[in-house]
């Protein structure tokens, strides 16, 4: 077991919240250093407070958080091969009754995560915070490629995404986002609109049953997350992602079982994008206990 946050870690068999960890960077096509980014923002965590100052939540009251030993891939493992492990590991896992943080690592990690641990849900609504539309069906020669999370994804039954700040596609890409009715795409230049952007919380707020939201960190402004395989400018503001998080969370009606944040890539002389990441985690979780709690 690791730590998250500095709190009393459960045991697996106890805990209502589960951390995983996935330092698997195999298709990389820009800068690399993304498998060091679940031990960051682990060890960030820790400096970060109990008391959550928006809610007034105290997480030490709350929170069962057990933080599972990470899920190291093997020397020279294919994003195919840790593709098959990371789903039998989720599966393995998976219990509807609490609540899956999964820390990357590349973003090639969030298919399998879904399909392991969510497998068994008929219908579910798909966040996606991103640059990058990762719509690609193949890349590099695999499948199981970062550029291709998205579309795996829509390989499982009954999905529905939701793609938040995408600046980034092929033309194939956005022509699918387009034409393929599970899809809406918020294009980054729409979302500088006031009336576009409250067009998406207002749609958020009204997406019904199980949700998982997934970030990957490029789809930040580069002021916060400057560390990551494939930067982009022009991503959300800070304030921008908190207004995403109350509408899913505190202001919706869906049910947010559970997130992941994928391509931290940690930086020599500064903490600030595992410290975003820590941060975005805390203010999950202490919205889903304030939203219980109300």
């Amino acid at each position: 077991m690791k730590e998250f946050f500095d709190l009393p870690q459960s045991t697996l068999d106890a805990a209502d919240v589960l951390v995983l960890s996935f330092p698997f960077e195999g298709s990389v096509s820009y800068g690399a250093g993304t498998g060091g980014g679940p031990a960051a923002v682990l060890e960030a965590s820790l400096h970060l407070e109990d008391w959550e100052e928006e809610t007034q939540v105290d997480l030490s009251q709350c929170l069962r958080i057990a933080a599972l030993d990470p899920l190291e891939p093997t020397e020279g493992e294919s994003s195919d091969e840790y593709a098959r492990r990371t789903r039998e590991f989720c599966a393995k896992l998976s219990r509807g009754d609490r609540f899956v943080i999964g820390l990357g690592g590349e973003h090639s990690i969030t298919p399998n995560l879904l399909a392991g641990a969510y497998g068994g849900l008929c219908e579910f609504t798909v966040v996606q915070i991103d640059a990058h539309a990762d719509l690609r069906d193949s890349y590099n020669g695999s499948r199981h490629n970062h550029a291709c999370a998205m579309r795996r994804i829509l390989d499982i039954d009954g999905v529905r995404l939701e793609a938040i700040a995408i600046r980034s596609a092929t033309r194939e890409e956005a022509e699918l986002s387009r034409t393929d009715p599970r899809i809406r795409t918020w294009w980054a230049h729409e979302l500088n609109k006031p009336r576009v952007f409250d067009q998406l919380l207002t749609r958020l707020r009204s997406l019904q049953g199980p949700l998982f939201l997934t970030v990957d960190v490029d789809g930040l402004d580069v002021s916060l997350c400057p560390g990551t395989g494939t930067p982009q400018p022009g991503g959300l503001s800070w304030t921008q992602t908190l207004d995403v998080l109350r509408a899913l969370i505190l202001e919706g009606n869906c049910e947010l079982v559970g997130a992941d944040f994928m391509e931290t890539t940690p930086q020599p002389g500064s903490r600030v994008n595992e410290m975003v990441v820590a941060k975005l985690c805390h203010k999950i979780l202490a919205y889903r206990i304030a939203r219980s709690q109300s």
